[in-house]
């Protein structure tokens, strides 16, 4: 029950179109039986009684009913079709936004194809079964209520055979519903394993090929099919004794049907229109338990898919906050924050304390695995830290409204995601209030401006999946390009200029001096001319800041700043000593 009013609420003002459709199909399964029974009229009254004058009112009553029934089910189809659209947009909506408040952790643990079976073979499964498959149940449903009336009415005990039969189809589908709906949750498990395993292996076809694995990668697919279709087959095994025990009642249930009915007719009990329109609807009631059978079968299956769906929307989110942010950032500062990734148990952070001043240029240096892109983590809210606060003008950070304190930030990976799309969408990245000349100064500023113009395209040039028509320091200054765009009061660029060559980084570090003077700058990085004119470096050591100063006072004053200096890809030598 829980399941089925996550649904109703997840419908919202929909769930009243799906009523209507409903009600829809349901008169229209009403009316065709009501056509069908003007041949009771038609046999006794008309042709067997000769009352010819009875024939027009007969034909019409016929024609009104077909009519109707029609009518109705052509308008039953057309709402389906469009509740199930609007279910299905609603759902991947909600969806994505699900998947975007959800921990980075619990993303990064699942693979890619996980995520596109939700939003394709999921979500269509789901609103297909609440805007089509239950409207169509409720039909079968309201149609079988009718003919158990009817058939009452006109011959019980013909209504007591198709009665102790549909309890065989009661029976099985109680069998039968729970191994159903476990044998498709496992099914559809498996694809979600083997849609990876074709994934992985598009995403690393040049690696492949480059280390001649072909045959491994194909053996790779080759077993993740062959679980897949074991299981396949076992629900195709499980499907087929259900249809042969239900198809044999069926044609049993109907024979006996047929012999009751001409035996009656033999000692006149019963008129032959009667006969006709009893069979006819013995056959068409058979019918209806088979499709209401069939309905409650594969409901049993479909909230299976229901069933996952409501799992990931039920799973844990970041929270949101509530304090608005309004206000220029003024202070931004680590108290005694303590950090682990999910999953492990070494503190990447360990009660950090640090104060980040607004307007200056800040630099976090220190070795592999210090904690410096941990910070950059923290600050985008992919993670919370485990203990202590971070605290933006005196508010906790947890405290203020996600969206107002992500508009304030700008950040460059070292390993920028692009679009497979033309520059200038990646540029914009569906922001569509920016002016030309105002996208060129970014790119001017970013040093790859002029590459662009030399691209046949220019900036409507694609650029391919992930952008791997650029090499990585064209693809890092465009991702730069891209948060320039945004003007943001905080920008952050960890690595971002790690593919560049020194000559490239020292304009562009001068166009970012010149643009950023004055605005809160973070830079994470390991070249020394990346960070020597900072107005703050932080260097960190296993989890805490150990130093900070500028350059000249780290270098005159510092322990760890000197021999990180001397490490340094472009540290001249005897640097470390200027």
């Amino acid at each position: 029950m829980k399941t089925i009013r996550w649904v109703w609420e997840l419908l919202g003002r929909a769930k009243w179109a799906v009523l209507l459709s409903m009600a829809v199909l349901a008169v229209a399964q009403s009316a065709q039986i009501m056509a069908q029974g003007s041949q009771k009229f038609l046999i006794d009254d008309v042709l067997v009684g000769k009352d010819y004058g009875k024939l027009k009112w007969v034909l019409l009553y016929l024609t009104l009913t077909y009519l109707s029934s029609y009518v109705l089910n052509g308008w039953g189809r057309y709402l389906t079709r469009m509740n199930g659209l609007a279910l299905h947009r609603r759902m991947g909506g909600g969806l994505m936004a699900v998947i975007q408040r959800m921990p980075l952790a619990s993303i990064q643990s699942s693979r890619t194809a996980k995520w596109v079976q939700y939003f394709t073979s999921d979500i269509q499964n789901v609103s297909s079964f609440v805007t089509d498959e239950l409207p169509r149940g409720v039909q079968q449903i309201a149609g079988t209520l009718l003919l158990v009336i009817v058939i009452g009415w006109n011959s019980p005990v013909a209504l007591a055979i198709v009665t102790l039969f549909s309890g065989l189809y009661i029976g099985i589908g109680r069998y039968y519903g729970p191994i159903m709906r476990k044998q498709t949750r496992e099914m559809q498990e498996k694809r979600g394993e083997m849609l990876t395993k074709i994934e992985e292996g598009i995403s690393s076809t040049r690696e492949v090929i480059a280390f001649n694995r072909m045959e491994w990668e194909e053996k790779n697919f080759r077993n993740a099919f062959a679980v897949f279709f074991d299981k396949v087959m076992e629900n195709g095994k499980l499907a087929n004794g259900q249809l042969l025990l239900s198809h044999s009642a069926q044609w049993i249930g109907r024979m006996a049907v047929l012999v009751f009915g001409g035996y009656s007719v033999i000692r006149g009990s019963v008129s032959i229109g009667v006969f006709v329109i009893v069979y006819q609807y013995c056959n068409q009631l058979f019918n209806n338990f088979q499709a209401v059978f069939n309905f409650a079968m594969n409901m049993s299956g479909q909230l299976a898919y229901v069933d996952r769906v409501k799992e990931l929307f039920d799973q844990e989110r970041l929270s949101d906050g509530a304090s608005p942010l309004e206000a220029k950032v003024r202070s931004l500062s680590f108290e005694r924050v303590t950090f682990a990734y999910p999953g492990t148990v070494k503190q990447v952070l360990s009660e950090l304390t640090l104060s980040l001043p607004a307007g200056k240029k800040i630099a976090i240096v220190g070795a592999s695995g210090g904690g410096k892109s941990t910070v950059t983590q923290l600050l985008l809210r992919f993670f919370e830290p485990s203990s202590g606060v971070i605290r933006v003008n005196g508010i906790p950070l947890s405290e203020i409204r996600r969206t107002d304190w992500l508009e304030k930030l700008a950040v460059v990976f070292q390993e920028p995601f692009l679009l497979p799309d033309t520059i200038r969408s990646n540029l914009l990245f569906g922001r569509g209030d920016v002016p030309e000349s105002r996208m060129i100064e970014a790119c001017r500023a970013a040093q790859i401006h002029d590459f662009i113009m030399t691209l046949d395209e220019g900036y409507d040039t694609v650029i391919g999946e992930r952008g791997y028509t650029l090499s990585g320091g064209q693809r890092q200054r465009l991702a730069i390009a891209r948060a320039l765009l945004r003007d943001p009061e905080i920008l952050i660029l960890d690595e971002a200029t790690s593919a560049l060559d020194m000559e490239t980084e020292r304009r562009l570090q001068e166009q970012l001096d010149e643009q950023r003077a004055g605005r809160t700058m973070l830079i994470i990085a390991h070249r020394l001319s990346t960070i020597r004119n900072a107005d703050l470096i932080l260097v960190m050591h296993q989890g805490r800041i150990v130093e900070q100063g500028t350059h000249r006072e780290l270098i005159a004053g510092g322990a760890v700043y000197p021999q990180l200096v001397a490490t340094m890809s472009d540290a001249e030598p005897g640097s470390a000593g200027a």
